[in-house]
């Protein structure tokens, strides 16, 4: 079985590729996750989303985006198994939306929880701090 890192790494390579297939995330994540995204600059409340929420949040995400990267900086194992992750998200507006002009950069300093379950991701809290660029 991987370790939680090793998952939560692969995680990450599926967001970075906006990855749509629930297929592919059946090795990351519980077929009963629950992502919560705490208030910010995009989302001006908390936003809870499922297993499939997640993946209609990357279909659009894949629509409105272009070149996405996370680059992580810091992440830690805890006793309770949970897995800290901080870091900096970046990608390109595709298109004028809101706020973003077509080519204009957006950036995020994130801290990411992950909690799991049978080896999988069940839990997963994110505390995005956005900036347009």
């Amino acid at each position: 079985m991987p370790t939680p890192l090793a998952v939560v790494h692969e995680y990450f390579a599926l967001v970075d590729a906006f990855e749509t297939d629930a297929t592919a995330y059946a090795a990351v994540l519980h077929p009963e996750v629950v992502q919560t995204e705490y208030p910010n600059a995009l989302y001006k409340s908390l936003q809870t989303r499922s297993l499939t929420d997640i993946l209609d949040n990357l279909r659009l995400g894949r629509e409105l985006l272009q070149q996405p990267h996370f680059e992580v900086s810091h992440t830690r194992l805890c006793a309770d198994g949970s897995v800290h992750v901080e870091g900096q998200w970046e990608a390109t507006a595709a298109s004028d939306l809101g706020p973003l002009l077509r080519g204009q950069r957006i950036r995020a300093f994130l801290c990411l929880i992950f909690e799991f379950k049978d080896g999988l991701i069940f839990r997963q809290r994110r505390y995005p701090c956005y900036e347009i660029l």
